[in-house]
């Protein structure tokens, strides 16, 4: 063959490759929720499609309302636990970071994470990592906002030990503000549960003021996943502070 025809023919089969590769490339990002609402007649009133009602306490008071023209969740406690869940098959090292809007208006005054009967957040964002048999032996890395225990707190939950939380926000320094949060999930796992991470199982978001017996209120949009994160939301430094045991982080 010709150099030239040569030098050609290699050109297309790289081409070639490279849009393979293209193709079996998983999407740069995965949207787990917009907040479309159910109409449907299987659903609670309100309830986003493709999420499942849980109530552990109390009346559920949760809903997708429009805000500026935008689809968002809407979930009020009055001394209840509630949360949303969808299930999701996700590889985190395809995926690896999780972007999420949130806003909280009212806080449960005295909830404290590191207390089990003070242990209630106006909002958290739990990422669920399953492992048999099923939500028994589930692992969480739940990101909260609670009111008193301080950002980038990495605390084990004094209630289910495979439950670990990230202050990310804390206090009402923020509140009645839309926020766009940015966590590495891979990272977190691997920091504080020692090793990789199996396949994310499922997502999902709750209020809790039951231990408190006060009220809250909270609202999520946007969350996804991606590859790399958006630029302008680097998270501040030294937020995921070293991994503590419950009894080193009670109140004094």
């Amino acid at each position: 063959m010709p150099p030239v025809r040569c030098a050609l023919a290699c050109a297309a089969l790289v081409a070639i490759a490279c849009l393979a590769a293209q193709a079996q490339a998983p999407n740069p990002i995965v949207r787990v929720a917009d907040f479309t609402p159910d109409h449907s007649t299987n659903g609670h009133p309100g309830l986003p499609k493709d999420w499942t009602l849980k109530v552990w306490q109390g009346q559920p008071d949760v809903k997708v309302v429009s805000e500026n023209g935008e689809a968002v969740l809407r979930l009020r406690s009055d001394k209840a636990a509630v949360s949303v869940y969808r299930e999701i098959k996700l590889n985190l090292a395809h995926h690896p970071v999780l972007t999420w809007k949130w806003k909280v208006t009212k806080l449960p005054k005295d909830g404290d994470a590191r207390v089990m009967n003070l242990d209630d957040q106006a909002a958290g964002l739990y990422v669920i990592f399953p492992r048999f048999p099923s939500f028994v032996n589930s692992q969480l890395i739940g990101y909260i906002w609670d009111s008193n225990v301080p950002e980038g707190t990495v605390i084990q939950s004094k209630k289910n030990p495979l439950v670990h939380y990230v202050v990310v926000r804390s206090g009402g320094g923020s509140m009645s503000k839309w926020i766009t949060e940015e966590r590495n999930v891979l990272e977190d796992y691997r920091r504080v549960f020692g090793q990789d991470p199996p396949d994310v199982g499922g997502i999902s978001v709750m209020i809790d003021t039951d231990d408190t017996r006060a009220e809250a209120e909270s609202y999520f949009a946007r969350i996804e996943f991606s590859r790399t994160g958006q630029a302008n939301l680097q998270p501040p430094p030294n937020r995921f502070v070293k991994f503590q045991q419950p009894e080193l982080v009670l109140p004094k």
